[in-house]
């Protein structure tokens, strides 16, 4: 059977091939509240690499990011990691200790369901796309490679209140024009 994720991710992925050449354009046309959800979410991702690049939770405690980036009622959608817990709290519980060598910054042991981390360093991800419609917040992220990452969040009064992902390791679809 097909995972949730990995079929958000291909439905994904063949958007992306119709939408690339539009979304340049779009991005000048975002309303405040969209540029302040897309700074939010940026943030919070700077944030991260900068714990993980410091040395995670012994260096930088993620308790100050959480605090600053994500409403207290957080809720987490994706299956491995909602079975966490839900809220502010479960998700500091979750991520300290992570972080270490062999991890994306910010990204320890994920749990059941989730890709597997581990084994050598990984490339730096880099942010394919990020843009907003309203409060929501898409961000896909890849290594360079093949592999995607995506990423939806709502934000509510400029804190990350809600958020949903999917991986692809077999990239996007090709380009066919």
């Amino acid at each position: 059977p097909v995972s949730h994720s990995r079929t958000i991710a291909i439905a994904i992925a063949a958007l992306l091939g119709a939408a690339m050449p539009m979304m340049t354009s779009q991005a000048a046309q975002y309303t405040q509240q969209e540029q302040e959800a897309i700074a939010a979410v940026q943030g919070f991702y700077d944030a991260l690499n900068a714990r993980g690049a410091a040395g995670g939770e012994s260096k930088m405690p993620i308790r100050p990011i959480a605090e600053k980036y994500l409403a207290e009622n957080y809720r987490q959608n994706s299956p491995g990691w909602a079975a966490q817990g839900q809220g502010r709290e479960s998700f500091i519980r979750m991520f300290q200790g992570m972080g270490g060598p062999g991890r994306p910054p910010g990204v320890g042991a994920p749990p059941a369901g989730a890709p597997p981390a581990g084994g050598p360093p990984r490339a730096a991800t880099k942010v394919v796309y990020i843009g907003a419609d309203g409060n929501m917040v898409v961000r896909i992220s890849g290594n360079g490679n093949t592999d995607l990452v995506f990423n939806m969040f709502r934000v509510e009064n400029g804190k990350l209140a809600e958020h949903w992902d999917a991986f692809m390791a077999s990239g996007p679809p090709p380009n066919r024009q």
